[in-house]
Order: C-alpha cells, then sequence, then structure tokens
C-alpha cells in the first residue's frame, strides 16, 4: 500500500514548524513584546523626566515597565515612576488618595495609552473625570464671571492640581470685594468648608437651618455669631453660646434655655415660662434703688427670693431686714420696731418714702397730728390705710341715718364739736325770701332733698319736657343745680 506522510507531521512539516516557533520567540525577546503592542505608545511629556525617562514611548519596547506577566498593568509599575501618585495613594491626600479608581489601582482606567504618539493621557482623563467625587461639583463653575469657560488651570496649579483656598477668594473677592470681606471676616477663607459647588448662596433661607432669624437675630452680621474657626453645620444654637449670662441671673436660674424668658424682640420684657411678658416694674416693687448692693455687687434675682433656683419667687420681709440691717443695725431696729419688718407695705423700690411727706397721703392737723402711729395702724400695716373719717370714727347715735358720713361738712379736726356747717354749696336763702329753716329741703334727713316740697312734680316735667329726663334723673335736682339757680342764671 502507498501511503502519503502528513504534510504537518512529516520530517520537514515538524522542522518548517519548529523553526516558526523559534522565530517568533526570538522576535519577541529582541522587541521587548512590542509585537503584542496594540498601538504606539504616547510623547506626551510632564514636562520633567521620571526614572530616567520623559515619555512612555522611550520604553515602549519594555513592556515590563507597566505589565507584570499574568497580571496586566499594576499600580506598584506605574508608582515606581509616578511616585507622588503612591504617596497620595497612601496617605488618602491629593486627587489619587480620593479617587475610588485610584484606591483600588486601576491606573489604566483614567490614563489609557497604546492610542499614538499624540495621545495625551492626562488630557484624556480630565476630560472624563467627575470632579464631584472630590466633593465639590463644577456644576455651578463651567463659566467665570466673564462668561468665559473655566479651565482646571483656573483653580489648580499646572501638572500636580494643588488647590488653594485662597483661590477662592480671589476670585469671587474681585467680582464683590465687600461681599467676601465681610465674608471671610465671619467664615473664613476656606470656602470647601461649607460649598459643594451645587449649592447657590443666594438661595440659602436661614430659617430652614435649625436657628431660624428673627427680630434682632434678623439685623445681626454673620460675624456676629459665627467665626472662621467654626464651620457653619457646626455653630451653636444655645443662646448662652453668644450671650453672656447677666450678673443678675448668677445662681438665680436652673433653666439654661434663656428662650423660657427672652424672646428675641428684646431682652426685656421678658416673660416667666408660659406667663405674660414680665418686667419687675410692673410688679409692686421697682429695682431702681436695688441694682447693686452695699458692697457695689450686682443684686441677683436670688438676692432677695431666695427660692429663685427652684422658681419660686416668693419674698419675706425678714429678707429685706436681713440685708439692710446689716448696713445699719441700730436703724433697722428702730424702724421695724416703729413701722414692724413688712417694708413693702411702705416702700416700693424706686423712693417714695424718700423725704416722705404725710400730707400727700392724709393731712395731720390738729387733734390729728397728736395721734399715735399705731391708733391709725393697726398691726404695723401702712400701706392701704382708710382715710374717710367714717373708717375710724363711728357715726354717732344722734346722726344716724340723719346727717350721712360726709363728716367734714361739719367738723374739723380741731374737734368734734363745736360743729358747724363749713360747707353747703346750695344756697340758704333760696328762694330769695331769707335763710329758710334746713326742714324745709331735709325733711327726714340731710342727705336727702325734698324739692318737690315746694317745686311741683307735673310743673317740673313740663319744664324739663325737651331735656328727655327720666324720672330718677328729675328728681335729683341738685346734680343739675347746685347754688339753686333757674335756668339761664346757672354757673357750672
Amino acid at each position: 500500500m502507498n501511503r502519503t506522510a502528513h504534510p504537518i507531521l512529516s520530517p520537514m512539516g515538524c522542522l518548517g514548524g519548529s523553526v516558526l516557533i523559534l522565530g517568533i520567540l526570538i522576535a519577541v525577546w529582541l522587541s521587548g513584546g512590542a509585537i503584542f503592542s496594540p498601538g504606539e505608545l504616547s510623547v506626551y511629556a510632564e514636562g520633567h523626566p521620571l526614572k530616567g525617562f520623559a515619555t512612555h514611548a522611550e520604553f515602549e519596547n519594555d513592556c515590563t515597565q507597566c505589565h507584570a506577566p499574568g497580571a496586566g498593568i499594576t499600580a506598584e509599575r506605574c508608582e515606581a515612576c509616578h511616585t507622588g501618585v503612591a504617596v497620595e495613594r497612601r496617605t488618602a491626600t491629593g486627587l489619587h488618595g480620593k479617587l475610588e479608581s485610584a484606591q483600588s489601582g486601576r491606573c489604566a482606567a483614567c490614563h489609557p495609552d497604546h492610542r499614538g504618539r499624540d495621545f495625551n493621557a492626562n488630557a484624556h482623563a480630565i476630560r472624563s473625570f467627575d470632579h464631584s467625587v472630590l466633593g465639590f461639583s463644577l456644576a455651578r463653575h463651567a463659566l467665570g464671571y466673564d462668561n468665559a469657560p473655566l479651565g482646571c488651570e483656573n483653580c489648580h496649579t499646572a501638572i500636580t492640581f494643588a488647590f488653594e483656598p485662597a483661590t477662592c477668594v480671589q476670585c469671587h473677592g474681585d467680582h464683590d470685594e465687600a461681599f467676601m470681606s465681610d465674608h471671610v471676616k465671619a467664615f473664613g477663607p476656606t470656602c470647601a468648608d461649607c460649598h459643594d459647588g451645587v449649592d447657590k448662596t443666594s438661595e440659602f433661607d436661614h430659617a430652614a437651618t435649625d436657628f431660624p432669624l428673627e427680630a434682632k437675630h434678623a439685623r445681626t452680621d454673620c460675624a456676629g455669631c459665627h467665626s472662621p474657626q467654626i464651620a457653619p453645620a457646626e455653630a451653636k444654637t444655645e443662646c448662652a453660646a453668644c450671650h453672656a449670662e447677666p450678673a443678675g441671673h448668677k445662681d438665680a436660674f436652673a433653666e439654661t434655655d434663656c428662650a423660657t424668658c427672652h424672646t428675641p424682640d428684646g431682652w426685656k420684657p421678658a416673660r416667666l415660662g408660659d406667663r405674660p411678658a414680665f418686667n419687675h416694674t410692673d410688679t409692686a416693687f421697682q429695682l431702681v434703688h436695688h441694682v447693686t448692693d452695699y458692697a457695689g455687687a450686682p443684686i441677683t434675682c436670688k438676692g432677695c427670693h431666695l427660692g429663685a433656683t427652684d422658681g419660686d419667687f416668693t419674698l419675706t420681709a425678714e429678707t429685706c431686714v436681713l440685708c439692710h440691717a446689716v448696713n445699719d443695725q441700730a436703724f433697722m431696729g428702730e424702724h421695724v420696731a416703729k413701722y414692724g419688718p413688712n417694708c413693702v407695705s411702705c416702700h416700693d423700690g424706686a423712693g417714695n418714702m424718700e423725704g416722705f411727706d404725710h400730707a400727700r397721703v392724709f393731712v395731720l392737723e390738729g387733734v390729728h397730728a397728736a395721734t399715735a402711729c399705731a391708733d391709725c395702724h393697726e398691726g404695723q400695716v401702712f400701706k392701704g390705710t382708710p382715710s374717710a373719717c367714717a373708717d375710724c370714727h363711728g357715726e354717732p347715735a344722734i346722726h344716724a341715718g340723719v346727717f350721712g358720713l360726709k363728716c367734714d361738712s361739719c367738723h374739723t379736726a380741731s374737734a368734734w364739736v363745736p360743729a358747724q356747717l363749713i360747707r353747703h354749696t346750695f344756697p340758704l336763702d333760696h328762694g330769695g325770701e331769707g335763710e329758710i329753716a334746713c326742714e324745709t329741703c331735709h325733711l327726714q334727713s340731710y342727705t336727702q332733698n325734698a324739692c318737690a316740697g315746694c317745686h311741683e312734680p307735673v310743673e317740673m316735667e313740663t319744664k324739663h319736657a325737651e331735656l328727655k329726663l327720666a324720672a330718677e334723673e328729675l328728681v335729683q335736682c341738685a346734680s343739675c343745680h347746685p347754688l339753686g339757680l333757674t335756668e339761664g342764671d346757672e354757673t357750672p
């Protein structure tokens, strides 16, 4: 049987194949693996050599500079040249310390190559780069104030893409210097602490925060509450963070929330809890002469209201006595013995008892001048003491139901007797026929006027018809005719 040899498995076929494989291996060895290159490497240069190479094209035939056998491109091989990137990844700082792709070691995801001599891997990375992953979006920074496109170099230094906060201040300050000056004063020059590039400050509403600006707070400059050392998100909203506790409050209030009593409308008037607005001048005791104590120290609420810490503002008489006795014990001893310990029954804190004149309240004359204080002020109670005669002097039996209680119409402070008619506005010679007897007008008592005994009711109704007086008004003649004169002759 004539058999033909297989062309590949024949001695010549095996020899040819071996020569081909050997040639390929030699070519790979001589080219450094360039035979498998998908394209030319870039000649883009950053401006300074890295590990002796100015561009990637210079080690185009040495694939192992970037590729590890069986692993492809590794971050470690890239970082052998790009040492700055290695530092950023290791310390989680800078651009490459924040990018997820860089942290995972996928350098070629942003910086591919083998795309020709003129390919710029950095420019490609920038075009496909999402700036928002760094915490600052370029949504509102695509154009400058002159509407010209903003490039990376407008905010970053070349090559390293370093960023200086002063860049923001300079750019925005050139547009509105006054605003930026005030803004930096209040919040500091590190704009990125507050702004993420998406926000728009002109639309910012402070009311949407935990601290709405109301009343006087609305007129306060930002720097009055904010400082460069404290980010707005960390700003304190407690009143005490800005307002020092007044001396008068010291140890007086357990409550630390000033809003319990005060509002942004003003420090005064204050309110106590849910009660109406409070001002000490609205009480029976003002603080005009109780701002400081005898030593010159501020008088606190607790200085007089011992239970103020627990919300009890009750004032005890002993508090006044003990405090003033420290300054002048002899005077207070005599004063308390004479007038009692209830100081607020006479004193109102505004000095109304300084140079006190009894005549302004009740004239002390005649027998009253020699009367002991205790005879009128029982129990050493002075405020509210009645001043009408009948409040102290009981009506004599002979007077009962006859003269009324206007004692000073007949009596004086000189003595009860003799009495005389001191005040009688109505003329005693009414009618023009000489002085008439009291009983003519006062039939049963001297508090009643019997005008109808002489003046016929029907006649009076006719004469007063145009006035349309009610029946009860018509009989009160003296209210319109106190001098007993007829219409036309009456005087006010």
